[in-house]
């Protein structure tokens, strides 16, 4: 590497080739000493002069463009002020137009040109972009956005030819990436220089994924391919997984040229479904009059789904953000956007498009006077429409299940953000959303009604697709999950005929598939909080809890139930208990923990016992320590003392039951490996979540469980988090078989409990038994030296706490002292002989600071030996200086937070210093 060779010597090159191994794009942060060096515009020349000789040899340029991205990323002290900044990036982005004009890319220069632009505009700060001439601005924003547009067409090709190497793919995304960051900091740019770009790159987007005439999608070099390569990438994963990146990248340049590009999805989507309604009419009059349905070109249909596919995933990327954990809000673009319309639009228009989506909206007088915002959500209702409309024709067959859950999934989103939008959340509001949208409004209503009719058609059509009905359940989780919403909601008489119909295990609902009759259950038990008069609530959980409660017990209490249990209608009825069970669980809020979990409780004894009747049936014992496991994630948390005593107990009891029907069961068959996997899982999942107890309570400031927790002294629990976990544990490390450690995520599960377990009670170790305490540690060094690294950190993580806890007992020679002597050279050879990846230094950094306190001695042996055994002078008298300065301190080290602190800065500047001199290969 030409950087590399420039670096190298000297620490930072060290540091560097260190680094190099773990990532291809490195961020450069030399000292001031380099600064005469790197300064010099002669340098980059040199660079770029070098990449124009060698860009035909693919590996050759491969490299060269790194050094260049490298180069991009230059930070830090090496700049003396923010002149020399601005004058290193115009000198920068001077070479790259100069190089990129005039050529034609490579497909090998694809990734590393995209490196270089995300690299300056990541690291370079706004001001240093915003003090470069205007002319050279602009012309980089305008190769920016070519460059953009042409690898979106050259990925769009890729895909067609199901390339494996996907080279346009990973340069567009790091594009389109790059341009999230410019638009995210707007206001540090002029005002509006980024609309042409965002307009140019959303337009290239969509043309992308239209199908020709008016877009390129599936238009390959020598013409149109084939129906069996579209069929092959069915088989992937869902395009809003997929694609959720790029997605968002192009939802946020439609906000910000909203005045083009929302207009634009409501004009496309609108004419796309006008076209699907005319050939579903043309397409039953062709089946009618012929006799072979075989005989019909689906193509024209295939290729309407898949661009109305496309514009209603662009569609809800544009209106609304991903709300993980968030108070979902209107993007403040598109709240401005239609704020700015609002003069020009006739309300009533609007509210009668909204509410009319069995009609086209064209056909509507005054059409044009309507806010673009809703009108791009009525071209999505009237696909639903125009969905149902089929469906009720007899033409499922004909329909589209993914536009089904393309429709969910956008209305999902939409309600999230938009449904009974909450005006004192913004500064400033839309006139025609709230009118819409708002609390207290008919067109609230109407809409969560339209909804919830459109949740039970889905479910009755679509019981046999999964992906389809689950998104449809998650929409009826979103309109309930929220209390005002869910008021709303259960005024409707189709929630109360749905509930209903679930709850007597009515068809078609018993046919869904198991996590949906979960998550259904889970939005009925929601729905059952909102706000109702005394008799209609207890009316309303004597349909829905009742009849669940009584046919369990009505079942399990039948003389010759252990007879009759494995007949399969009786452990259909136990297993769908056991999943709306789990529902239940997963319906927890603080206002509603108090009835869940005195509900939940009644049911777990049983569930115990259940596992005695069914300890051959895998499937059934993994699905009754998931109610377990459910009910200790979503209630543990707001549980005070007494309540969790009580589920300490359930599960101790449940643990037990468990262990020994596993010495009872033999494991011979070939699915037996899975089974236990499953099981360990679980139980582990379990232990976890009882752990978190002990750093999540919400018990004492909420007080939630209040009068009921009262009189149980502390003193005189029966069961502890502790007892159970540890008990747990004993079941778990015996089974825990270097063959299962090769399930990641079994293994990440497994290492995350017994670092929490080292983390929370660190004097419960030495007190395990012998052979439980030798499995315990050899799984420790197990997952240091011999799992990834992201295993290796939790394993670093609990030998902190252990070493702490043998400082504190101050007894030497125990079975846990003896183990951290053996810690501390594996820690030391792991940071100073070994390659590792630098995000764990501070991880081993702080093991090996504890371990170093406890065991001074050995460590000074550590250092002395392996200074002892350095034949090159110059290698030794380097590690002897830098083993000097990192145990710099005149005192010995002690378990001092700012001791430690300061070892741990020293550490940084030792690994630089001394970070693969010594690594062994």
């Amino acid at each position: 590497m030409l950087l590399l060779a420039l670096t190298g010597s000297g620490s930072l090159g060290r540091h560097y080739i260190a680094m190099f191994e773990a990532t291809q794009n490195v961020m450069l942060k030399p000292t001031e000493t380099w600064r005469e060096a790197l300064l010099d515009t002669r340098v980059m020349d040199l660079f770029f002069t070098v990449h124009r000789k060698i860009r035909e040899d693919s590996d050759m340029a491969q490299d060269s463009l790194q050094c260049l991205a490298q180069l991009a990323s230059m930070h830090g002290p090496v700049f003396p002020d923010e002149s020399a900044q601005v004058s290193y990036l115009a000198h920068l982005v001077e070479g790259l137009l100069s190089m990129i004009n005039g050529i034609e890319i490579e497909d090998s220069e694809a990734m590393g040109i995209s490196n270089i632009i995300s690299n300056l505009i990541t690291m370079f700060p706004r001001t240093c972009l915003t003090a470069l001439p205007t002319d050279l601005f602009t012309s980089f924003i305008n190769c920016l956005t070519l460059l953009t547009c042409s690898f979106g067409r050259s990925a769009a090709l890729e895909e067609v030819l199901d390339k494996d190497d996907m080279v346009y793919m990973e340069a567009y995304d790091k594009l389109l990436e790059s341009w999230l960051t410019l638009v995210q900091d707007e206001e540090h740019f002029p005002r509006g220089c980024f609309v042409q770009p965002a307009i140019q790159v959303f337009n290239s987007y969509i043309q992308c994924h239209l199908a020709a005439p008016d877009g390129t999608r599936n238009l390959s070099v020598n013409g149109i391919s084939s129906h069996e390569e579209e069929e092959i990438n069915e088989l992937q994963e869902d395009d809003r997984e997929l694609f959720c990146d790029q997605l968002s990248s192009i939802g946020m340049l439609g906000r910000v040229a909203a005045d083009h590009c929302i207009p634009l999805l409501t004009n496309l989507l609108e004419d796309r479904v006008t076209r699907l309604h005319g050939q579903l009419q043309r397409t039953q009059q062709h089946l009618m009059a012929t006799s072979d349905p075989e005989s019909m070109d689906r193509k024209v249909l295939d290729d309407l789904y898949e661009d109305i596919h496309w514009l209603i995933l662009v569609s809800g990327y544009v209106l609304a953000d991903d709300s993980q954990g968030e108070t979902p809000l209107i993007p403040s673009e598109v709240m401005e956007f239609s704020i700015k319309h609002s003069t020009e639009v006739d309300i009533n228009t609007t509210l009668q498009i909204l509410g009319s989506p069995g009609e086209k909206a064209s056909s509507i007088p005054g059409c044009n006077r309507t806010d673009s915002v809703i009108r791009l959500l009525s071209a999505v209702l009237r696909t639903s429409e125009v969905e149902s409309r089929a469906t009720r024709a007899s033409l499922t067959g004909l329909l589209s299940p993914q536009m089904g859950k393309d429709i969910m999934w956008f209305l999902r989103r939409w309600a999230k953000t938009y449904l009974l939008v909450d005006e004192k959340l913004y500064e400033q509001v839309s006139i025609p959303l709230i009118t819409a949208f708002g609390a207290d409004t008919e067109g609230a209503q109407w809409i969560v009604g339209y909804l919830l009719e459109k949740v039970i058609n889905n479910l009755s059509v679509w019981s046999s697709e999964p992906g389809l009905a689950n998104d449809t359940v998650e929409l009826l989780v979103t309109l309930v999950e929220k209390r005002e919403r869910a008021n709303i909601v259960v005024q409707c008489e189709g929630w109360w005929s749905l509930a209903k119909q679930f709850a007597s295990r009515s068809p078609p609902l018993h046919l869904l598939s198991s996590p949906v009759q979960r998550t259904l259950m889970k939005a009925l038990v929601l729905g059952g909080f909102a706000h109702m008069d005394s008799d209609a609530k207890q009316q309303y959980w004597a349909e829905v809890l009742h009849p669940l409660q009584q046919r369990f017990l009505n079942l399990i209490n039948q003389e010759n139930f252990a007879q009759i249990s494995q007949e399969e209608a009786v452990k259909q009825e136990i297993i769908a208990t056991l999943e709306a069970l789990c529902g239940i669980a997963e319906a927890t809020q603080i206002d509603n923990v108090v009835q869940l979990f005195s509900f939940l409780m009644d049911f777990l004894s049983s569930c115990i016992g259940l596992m005695e009747v069914y300890s051959n049936t895998p499937e059934t014992i993994n699905l009754i320590i998931e109610v377990f496991v459910e009910v200790a994630h979503k209630q543990i948390c707001y549980l005070g003392e007494a309540k969790c005593m009580k589920l300490y107990e359930a599960c101790l009891t449940l643990l037990q039951v468990y262990a020994k029907n596993n010495q009872c069961r033999k494991r011979s068959d070939a699915t037996a490996e899975e089974d236990q996997y499953q099981d360990l899982l679980l139980i582990m999942e379990l232990l976890t979540n009882l752990l978190s107890k002990e750093f999540i309570d919400f018990s004492d400031t909420d007080e939630v469980f209040r009068n009921q927790d009262q009189g149980t002294p502390a003193s005189s629990r029966p069961v502890s988090a502790a007892d159970v976990v540890l008990y747990g544990v004993n079941i778990v490390l015996p089974l825990m078989s270097q063959d299962l450690l090769k399930f990641p995520s079994l293994c990440n599960q497994y290492y995350k409990l017994i670092t929490f377990i080292c983390e929370i009670f660190p004097e419960k170790i030495p007190q395990l038994p012998e052979e439980l305490f030798k499995s315990l540690m050899f799984s420790l060094e197990l997952g240091m030296t011999s799992m990834s690294s992201e295993v290796s950190q939790l394993c670093l993580e609990a030998l902190s706490p252990l070493a702490e806890q043998c400082a504190k007992n101050q007894e030497k020679d125990t079975p846990l002292f003896i183990a951290t002597r053996h810690f501390l050279k594996l820690v030391f050879d792991m940071l100073v002989l070994q390659k590792h990846n630098t995000e764990m230094t501070v991880a081993a950094g702080e093991a090996l600071y504890t371990l170093v306190c406890l065991h001074q001695a050995e460590y000074s042996e550590l250092v002395e030996n392996l200074l002892s055994s350095q034949r090159d002078a110059v290698i030794y008298q380097r590690l002897a200086d830098a083993f000097n300065k990192l145990t710099a301190s005149s005192t010995p080290p002690t378990m001092d937070r700012k001791q430690k602190v300061a070892f741990l800065k020293s550490l940084e500047e030792f690994v630089s210093n001394v970070g693969g001199l010594l690594c062994v290969k």
